[in-house]
C-alpha cells in the first residue's frame, strides 16, 4: 500500500522543470514539428509529380508536343541532321528535355538532360564520335544507316524526317525537375519557418509570464498589496513570482500588524485619557479647595490632602501599567532569555515571596502548592517576575480583605497550572477601564508559550496561568533537589 502511494506521489507532485530544460524540450518539439512539415512536403511534391508529371498521359502529351516542335523546325529552316547549330539552336529554350539524333552507327547530336540514352536510343560515343559520325552520315547510303523495318518505335524513340534524310531520334521531357528544384526551396523555407514558429510560440509564453510577473510587481509597488500573484509553473519563473508573493504576504501582514497595533494604540490612549482624567479632575479640585482655603477645619483639610494623595498615587498606578505595558509591547525584536528550570523550585519561591508580602499588606492568602520536583518548564525569569510583580500588585491594592485569596498551583496533564483567585472590591471597578495590566500580564505569558485567562464573576476575580511542561537536559542530583527545597509549601494565612 505505502509502495503505490510512493508511486502515487511520485506521478502527482509537481517537480521542478528548469527553464533550460523546458527550452530544450521546445527545440526537439520545433525539430519533430519541422522534420513533419519536411516529410509532408516531399509526400506533396511526390504526388503532384506523378501526376502532373510522371504520368502515361502527362509524359505522352508532352513528348508529342516536342516531336511535334521539331519537325514543325526541321520543316520551317529545312534542318539536317548533321546541322549541329541549328539544333542547338531549337534546344536554347528547352531546358527541361533530353534530345538526341543517332543512327545505326550511333550518336550524330545529343543534347539537354541527357548524356546516356540508355537502352532506348543507344550509347552515347562522345563529341569527337559523334562529329565523325556525322561526316560519315553525309557521305554514306541512308539506307545503310537507318533500317526501319528493325527500329522499334515508342513513346520516347521515333524515326524524323530531316532535310537530310531520315533518322532515329530519342526525346524525353522532365519538366518534373523544375517541380522538384522549386520544392526543394519551398521545403526549406517551410520548414526553418515551423522551426522558428514553434521557437517563437515558447519564448512568447515565457516572455507573457515575464511581463505579466512585472506587471503584477509594479501594481504592488504602487500599493495594490491585495493582488495575488500566480505561481502555475515550478520552474525559475515560477519560484521568483513565489518569492514575490511571500514578500508580498509579509508586507501585508506588517502592515496589518500596525494597523493593529495602531488601533490599539489609539484606543488605549483613548481610555487612559478618560483613566486619567477622572482622578486628575479630582486632584485639581481638591487642591483648588485647598488653594481656595475653602475647608471648615483642619480635619476637613486633612481629609482633602489624603484624597490628593490618594488620586495621585492612582495617577503614579495608572502611569507605572501604561510603562509595563510599553515596556512589553515595545520590545518585539528583543528576544527573551529563555531557560529550562525547575519548576518545583522555581515557582514555589516566587509565589512564597510573593504570598509572604501580600500577607503583610493584611491579606489572607491560602496556598495549595502541589508541583513536584524535577517538572521542567522553559521560562524568562526576569518576565515571570515581572508577571506576577502586576498579579500580586492588583491582589494588594483591588482585593477585598475580608475574604481570603486562594492561590493554587497544580501540574495538570503536562502543563503547570496556577490559579489566583480574590474578591474585589465596588470601588476598584471605577479606577481602570482599559485593562492594560491585564494585557500586560496576557502578553508576557504569550512570550514564553504559556496563556493566562482573566475573568469576574459575581465580584470574584480569578486568574488562570498555564506553562507547558518541558524534557529537561538532565536530571538533576536527589541530594541537590532537596537542597534546594521540597514540593509542597505550607498554607500562609494572615
Amino acid at each position: 500500500m505505502s509502495n503505490d502511494r510512493s508511486w502515487v506521489n511520485f506521478f502527482t507532485k509537481k517537480r521542478f522543470l528548469s527553464l533550460n530544460f523546458k527550452l530544450a524540450v521546445a527545440i526537439i518539439v520545433a525539430a519533430l514539428l519541422a522534420t513533419g512539415t519536411l516529410l509532408g512536403c516531399n509526400l506533396l511534391e511526390n504526388q503532384v509529380a506523378d501526376k502532373m508529371f510522371l504520368s502515361k498521359s502527362a509524359k505522352t502529351k508532352a513528348i508529342d508536343q516536342k516531336y511535334s516542335d521539331l519537325t514543325a523546325y526541321i520543316g520551317k529552316h529545312d534542318v539536317k541532321a548533321t546541322d549541329t547549330a541549328a539544333l542547338k539552336k531549337w534546344m536554347k529554350d528547352e531546358d527541361y528535355m533530353g534530345f538526341i539524333v543517332y543512327d545505326n552507327n550511333g550518336d550524330l547530336f545529343s543534347a539537354g538532360w541527357i548524356t546516356d540514352t540508355g537502352s532506348n536510343a543507344g550509347s552515347l560515343t562522345g563529341d569527337s564520335n559523334a562529329a565523325s559520325n556525322r561526316k560519315d552520315a553525309a557521305t554514306s547510303d541512308k539506307k545503310e544507316r537507318i533500317d526501319a523495318s528493325k527500329f522499334k518505335s515508342d513513346l520516347y524513340n521515333r524515326i524524323v524526317k530531316f532535310a537530310d534524310g531520315d533518322y532515329y531520334v530519342f526525346i524525353n521531357v522532365y519538366k518534373e525537375n523544375y517541380w522538384y528544384s522549386i520544392m526543394n526551396i519551398v521545403k526549406i523555407l517551410l520548414s526553418a519557418m515551423v522551426f522558428l514558429l514553434a521557437i517563437l510560440v515558447y519564448n512568447s509564453f515565457v516572455l507573457r509570464r515575464v511581463i505579466t510577473l512585472s506587471d503584477d510587481v509594479r501594481k504592488i509597488s504602487e500599493g495594490d498589496l491585495k493582488r495575488n500573484i500566480a505561481t502555475v509553473h515550478n520552474d525559475e519563473i515560477g519560484k521568483l513570482a513565489g518569492s514575490v508573493d511571500t514578500m508580498r504576504n509579509a508586507i501585508l501582514e506588517k502592515m496589518d500588524n500596525e494597523k493593529a497595533a495602531w488601533d490599539a494604540n489609539t484606543q488605549l490612549i483613548t481610555s487612559m485619557s478618560h483613566d486619567i482624567r477622572t482622578p486628575l479632575t479630582s486632584l485639581i479640585g481638591y487642591l483648588d479647595i485647598i488653594e481656595g482655603k475653602k475647608f471648615n477645619s483642619y480635619e476637613e483639610l486633612d481629609k482633602y490632602i489624603a484624597s490628593c494623595r490618594e488620586k495621585a498615587f492612582q495617577l503614579k498606578d495608572l502611569s507605572d501599567k501604561l510603562f509595563q505595558y510599553f515596556l512589553v509591547f515595545g520590545n518585539k525584536d528583543q528576544g527573551k532569555n529563555m531557560e529550562k528550570l525547575d519548576a518545583g523550585i522555581l515557582f514555589q519561591q516566587i509565589l512564597v515571596e510573593h504570598v509572604a508580602e501580600a500577607i503583610s499588606y493584611g491579606n489572607n492568602i491560602n496556598l495549595q502548592y502541589n508541583i513536584p520536583e524535577q517538572i521542567m518548564v522553559e521560562t524568562d525569569i526576569s518576565s515571570l517576575r515581572r508577571l506576577f510583580d502586576n498579579l500580586f500588585s492588583n491582589i494588594m491594592k483591588y482585593a477585598n480583605t475580608k475574604f481570603a485569596v486562594e492561590v493554587k498551583a497544580d501540574v495538570i496533564r503536562d502543563k503547570i497550572k496556577i490559579v489566583l483567585q480574590n474578591h474585589i472590591w465596588d470601588e476598584a471597578k471605577k479606577v481602570e477601564s482599559t485593562k492594560i495590566g491585564v494585557k500586560t500580564c496576557k502578553k508576557i505569558c504569550e512570550d514564553m508559550n504559556g496563556t493566562f485567562k482573566a475573568m469576574e464573576e459575581e465580584k470574584i476575580y480569578t486568574t488562570e496561568i498555564l506553562f507547558p511542561i518541558v524534557e529537561g537536559d538532565e536530571e538533576e542530583p536527589e541530594d541537590e533537589a532537596s537542597a534546594n527545597g521540597t514540593a509542597e509549601a505550607p498554607e500562609y494565612k494572615s
